[in-house]
């Protein structure tokens, strides 16, 4: 079954693609919850105007994003975390978690999936992360883990 992305679908593609998916995923899944739409000869020609604008947003949006990553990248963002004597936290800091204080020392909204941690991080002291803030753009935030609470 061929349908037209309506947004990005993670691991799928970007707003306005046509992409190829079995029939049960499009009928039950992606249509119903506005994802996208069938591929008929009328939306393949809608398709190509949400691409265009959807490159037309990204010019735009790159810009944004650049002055997103030297924000994010300025200053670490500190969080609290209950924590051993030797260094090891008692439960571990999420993405939420970090999400939260980039939020509250900072001033930015990031959504949590924009910050992939392979683990949850369990010790204290400095932690590089990466942050997907555009297609095309990836910013380091510092994260240091400290003990109190």
């Amino acid at each position: 079954m061929k349908v037209i992305l309506k947004q990005a679908v993670p691991a799928l593609g970007s707003a306005g693609d046509i992409v190829d998916v079995k029939d049960g995923y499009g009928n039950n899944y992606l249509v119903p919850r506005g994802l996208a739409m069938l591929a008929t000869k009328g939306a393949v020609a809608d398709a190509a105007a949400i691409r265009a604008a959807r490159v037309k947003r990204d010019v735009r949006t790159l810009d944004d994003a650049k002055s997103l990553q030297a924000k994010l990248e300025a200053a670490p963002v500190r969080v609290v975390a209950k924590a051993g004597k030797d260094g090891d936290l008692y439960g571990s800091v999420g993405n939420t978690v970090i999400a939260e204080a980039v939020k509250s020392q900072l001033g930015i909204t990031l959504d949590r999936r924009k910050i992939p941690l392979e683990r949850p991080l369990k010790t204290l002291g400095a932690h590089s992360i990466p942050v997907r803030i555009h297609p095309e753009l990836t910013a380091t935030l510092s994260v240091e883990v400290v003990g109190g609470e």
